[in-house]
Parts: structure tokens; C-alpha cells; sequence
């Protein structure tokens, strides 16, 4: 239980400011912008990148990132990713103090001669 509790305690300390946390994905596209004596038109496109971010009822929002924005969207996209990690071990973490907790209050069974049963194993 001490370990448990213990790896719970060093899991916050490594995350990212939460002031710092985007949901969203960072998606580059390439665009033609229809002019016919443009380089897009024969060849590679125009590149554009955006912050998409799907909301409740499933609507997308896309945010349209300047090139030097790139760096600092990423980031905070990441950090996301990492605070999400993050919580999922400590939740699967709290799950095992559950059960922990559970069996240290479970009663214990008598068997037919009077002697405390073992626990089972899990």
C-alpha cells in the first residue's frame, strides 16, 4: 500500500503547468489558392496549419496557426496528452488502493473448525 501510494505522491510533480494544456490535434494541410501563374498550381500546394478541435454535440472548430504559433500549440497539445496519461495511472493506481482497502476491511470467514479462512489470491 505504501508503494501505491508512493508512485500516486511522484506522478503530479512531473506534469506541465495546466495552464499550459490545449485539446486539440495540429493538422498541416496543403492548399491551391486558384491563381494560374501560382507554384501551387503545378506543384506543391500552399502549406496551412490548424488547431482542430472537435466540441460537444460534434461540431469542429479549426483555429488557423501562424508559423511561429506551430511550436507553442504543439506544446501545449502535448502537455494535454501528458496531463491524460497522467491521470489514467492514477486513476488504475487508486483502483489498486480500492482493493487494498477493501480487503483490509473485508471480515474475515470462520472455516468448520473455527480457523480463520485464507484470503483468496486475485
Amino acid at each position: 500500500m505504501k508503494r501505491l501510494l508512493e508512485r500516486r505522491r511522484r506522478i503530479g510533480p512531473k506534469l506541465p503547468p495546466l495552464e499550459e494544456v490545449l485539446r486539440g490535434s495540429v493538422v498541416v494541410r496543403s492548399l491551391r489558392c486558384g491563381k494560374p501563374g501560382c507554384h501551387c498550381a503545378d506543384g506543391e500546394g500552399h502549406r496551412a496549419t490548424y488547431l482542430s478541435v472537435t466540441l460537444p454535440g460534434g461540431r469542429t472548430e479549426q483555429i488557423s496557426l501562424p508559423v511561429g504559433l506551430v511550436p507553442l500549440v504543439e506544446r501545449w497539445v502535448a502537455n494535454y496528452h501528458a496531463w491524460w496519461t497522467a491521470i489514467e495511472e492514477v486513476s488504475a493506481i487508486n483502483r489498486d488502493v480500492i482493493r487494498h482497502k477493501r480487503a483490509e476491511r473485508a471480515p474475515r470467514r470462520r472455516s468448520a473448525r473455527g480457523a480463520p479462512r485464507r484470503p483468496r489470491p486475485r
